[in-house]
């Protein structure tokens, strides 16, 4: 199962970069959300509601413990990762989300798991943790990892792991270990490996599809790493 959303912001990304290269997946649940955030950029104005919207798509899955891949709009996908995430999807433990890696802090713009009831669960807890703490779902996700990690014997309700770096890619793992500023055009090497590409560290839909063509035409494919 993939799973995503969008709103009229990100459409042609969505489009052009997940919809039309969903190849293989037996299932695609991909649900338009309104404009809750104006401008559709990180962490602007109504940005915490989109996020919330997203959670509410997560939430409305079927607890039946099916592989599922949760994917941004801004993702762009390879024709071979349908095979890769049932092939990881069954090494998962038991209510296990796996995220993906975003160097400095897990990332929610891409995760494999299980829809098992724990899981479904979590997706409320963080959606109810992110109006009490008035965090976006991706920041409400890393500070409770980091209250649990502080407590004694504190753990989440939900085991975790992180994808492959070299499967799962952006711009901070392609740039590590050095973290990077966002991306402003430098050119950058695309592992042979990438089965998914996410376009964060990122600025601007118009920025990102301008990343995720470069990823999806190859045209980076020899260049040299950006410097750091």
């Amino acid at each position: 199962r993939l799973v995503s959303y969008y709103t009229l912001t990100h459409t042609e990304m969505f489009n052009r970069f997940v919809r039309q290269r969903a190849w293989g997946f037996d299932e695609r649940v991909f649900v338009e959300c309104g404009q809750t955030c104006p401008t559709g950029s990180f962490k602007d104005d109504g940005w915490n509601d989109c996020m919330l919207d997203k959670l509410k798509v997560l939430m409305n899955l079927p607890a039946d413990n099916q592989p599922t891949l949760y994917v941004d709009a801004d993702v762009a996908l390879m024709p071979t990762l349908v095979e890769w995430c049932r092939w990881y999807a069954e090494h998962l433990e038991d209510d296990t989300v796996a995220f993906s890696d975003d160097v400095i802090q897990w990332c929610a713009g891409v995760m494999l798991f299980r829809t098992s009831r724990r899981v479904q669960s979590w997706w409320q807890t963080v959606a109810d943790l992110s109006v009490a703490w008035d965090l976006p779902d991706q920041d409400a996700i890393n500070h409770l990892r980091m209250q649990s990690a502080s407590r004694k014997g504190g753990r989440l309700p939900v085991k975790v792991s992180l994808l492959p770096r070299d499967v799962v890619c952006n711009w901070a793992t392609v740039s590590a270990p050095t973290v990077p500023a966002a991306w402003d055009g430098e050119p950058f090497t695309v592992p042979p490996t990438c089965l998914a590409w996410h376009a964060n560290w990122t600025i601007g839909v118009e920025r990102k599809i301008q990343m995720l063509e470069r990823v999806v035409l190859g045209e980076t494919s020899n260049a040299a790493p950006a410097s750091a």
